[in-house]
Parts: C-alpha cells; structure tokens; sequence
C-alpha cells in the first residue's frame, strides 16, 4: 500500500512479503466491564504472521529483504533475555536462509524470560550472553568481526528503514476505516521501547491528515525512551522517506504522540500488578497468554486512560502487538545455551 501512494520507493527499497495482512480490527468487548466503557477496539498485529506474529513481521519485510540485497548471510541481533525481536529474528532470519546470532543483555527472570530463552535455544540460533549494556555492545562488535558481512539489527529494529513497515500499517488502517471496518479512532495506544513503531505510527497519521494520538506505554527508561529519542526516531525516517519520494514531503501534516509512562514500575521486565492483571486480561482478548513487559504493561495503561475524562468519550485503539504464537519448547534445549543462562534457566525452573 505504501508503494503505492509513493511508488519512489517501490524503485530503491527492498522487500519482500512476510506478513498475513490485513490484520483484523476488532471490539475489545471482552474485557470492556474491565475497562468500565465501550467505544475501544484493537489492532490485531498479534496475529501478523502464523509463524509469529507481533511488531516485527512488518519490520522484517524491509530489514530481511534488505539484508538479502547486501548479499549477507548471516544476521547479529542484540535484545534483552526475554526479547521477541531476538526470537522473529530466528524464526525469520532461518526461513530466509540466514544464519541467526543473538547477544542478549540482562533483564529480570519471570517465566517468560525462561521460556524465551528456551525457545531461543530450540531456534538453531547462536546464542551469546551479553550480561551488562557495556559488555553486550563489546561482545556484539565481537560477534560482527568474527563473520564480515554479517546484517546488524540493533535492539527494537527500530532504523528508518524498518519504520516503514509502520508508516504502510498506518495507511492499511485508514483503508479498514474508509471500508466501515472500523471507526476512526482519536487515541492509539501501543507499548513502546526503542519507539520504531511509535514514530512510524505517528507518521502515518499525519501524513492521511488525521489528528489522531499516538500513545506509547513507556516500558523502559526515560533514558532510552523519552521525547528526544522519539523525535529524532520521527526525522530520521520522515527524511528517508522524502529523500525516496518528494510527495511524502508535500503532503504530511502534524505529528501527534505522547508518552504514558505511568505503567513502567522499577523498569525494563519487572512485573507489577496492574501488568500481571494486564496480563491476565490479553487472554480473555486474544485467547494467548500475555506477559508483563509489553502486553501486560499496555493494557495497564489502556485501563487506566479509558477512564481519564480526557478520553473517556474518545474512541480507543490498542494496537496489540504480541508475539504469538510462542514456539514450542523442546526438552533438553538448554543445553544448548551458553552456561550463564542455562544457569539462570535451571535455577528457575
């Protein structure tokens, strides 16, 4: 879609199709006695791919392809232990033909965390312990000299490139609505880390002229999530996108986000109870578990803003971006792990 209302790009950005799309738009009339009003909706990007859907499926149409065009073979992927990014970058990077390196810092053990990493183990990928921001950074630099020509895909894929998969989700939604698929909604709410999906989202809108708020649920650091980082996230590819096609320019309109930052708790992984119950209730949505890093961090949010006065009569989207569905864990895969984390895998078993 995005090719063609700027077919500039469809001439000089690789891509190649992964995602299952439209994805649905649906009422949240599960939980809506939880929310305590009706008029919210949600976006079913969890459902992108059969193999494994969430935010990164739509990245990975232009990173994968991208990374094919240069001719590597081999992908390096930097995430936290429990990352979904590091786990679409597996799933796909292997479907592709690539070879799969992940370096994983540290964040805190839920069950999540181990489940992740023993699906990581199960992938084929290779796997390094990065520990510590410093040392992860080290041992990425470490990982990339040790195969040249190897595709870096830093935490989040969140590059002007990889936004692109957002600016064009932006413009899929706008047809669902101008189809009466569902209503034009005045406030999207969605997780947000490395704000990829933030931005290209807030782009989209204002280049269909909607004044619709983007709300990221801060679920890391203000230090890696803040206005800033955002807006120079929002230059970054409202530039690659003129610099491809000039009618980009002349015809994009304010952009609108916010950050929500009261759903974090002590930061990056670390449950509260409002994400268990968040959690809770991605289930009785979709059907899938939620976990307290994103979902259940979202839908925290999305209870709370639902009954500001602010919003209390503005139509809601939660642009559900989970990661299903989780593959299956193979007994045994820990052994595969580095002994670090089949430490940490074993000792919260």
């Amino acid at each position: 879609m995005l090719f063609d209302v700027l077919p500039g790009l469809a001439q000089t950005v690789p891509w190649r199709p992964l995602a299952r799309l439209p994805t649905a738009v649906e009422p949240c009339d599960a939980i809506r006695d939880w929310l305590g009003r009706s008029g919210v909706f949600m976006k079913r990007d969890d459902l992108a791919s059969p193999l494994y859907g969430g935010n990164k499926v739509r990245r990975y149409e232009f990173v994968l392809a991208d990374a094919a065009a240069r001719g590597s073979k081999r992908i390096v992927t930097v995430g936290g232990l429990a990352s979904t990014q590091a786990m679409a970058t597996a799933l796909f990077g292997h479907a592709l033909g690539f070879d799969v390196c992940m370096v994983l810092f540290d964040q805190p053990m839920t069950d999540f965390a181990r489940d992740a990493l023993l699906g990581f183990a199960a992938s084929g990928a290779e796997i390094v312990h990065g520990g510590g921001y410093l040392m992860t950074a080290l041992r990425t630099m470490k990982a990339m000299r040790r195969v040249p020509g190897s595709y870096l895909i830093l935490p989040g894929a969140a590059n002007a490139l990889a936004n692109l998969g957002y600016v064009d989700a932006m413009l899929e939604l706008a047809g669902q609505v101008e189809r009466g698929e569902a209503p034009r909604p005045d406030a999207i709410v969605l997780p947000t880390g490395s704000s990829g999906t933030l931005a290209a989202l807030a782009l989209g809108a204002a280049w269909l002229g909607w004044n619709t708020e983007i709300i990221g649920v801060r679920i890391t650091s203000t230090l890696a999530c803040n206005r800033f980082t955002i807006d120079r996230i929002v230059r970054n590819t409202d530039r690659f996108l003129e610099r491809h096609d000039a009618r980009w320019k002349a015809m994009r309109g304010r952009v609108n986000y916010s950050i929500y930052g009261g759903a974090l708790g002590r930061g990056y992984g670390y449950p509260t109870p409002e994400a268990l119950e968040g959690a809770e209730r991605v289930r009785d949505l979709t059907g899938a578990s939620g976990e307290v890093t994103y979902s259940g961090k979202a839908l925290a949010a999305l209870h709370e803003l639902a009954r500001k006065p602010a919003y209390r009569d503005k139509t809601l989207l939660l642009w559900n971006t989970l990661s299903t569905p989780r593959p299956a864990l193979v007994p045994g895969a820990e052994a595969r792990l580095p002994p670090s984390l089949r430490k940490l895998v074993t000792s919260t078993s």
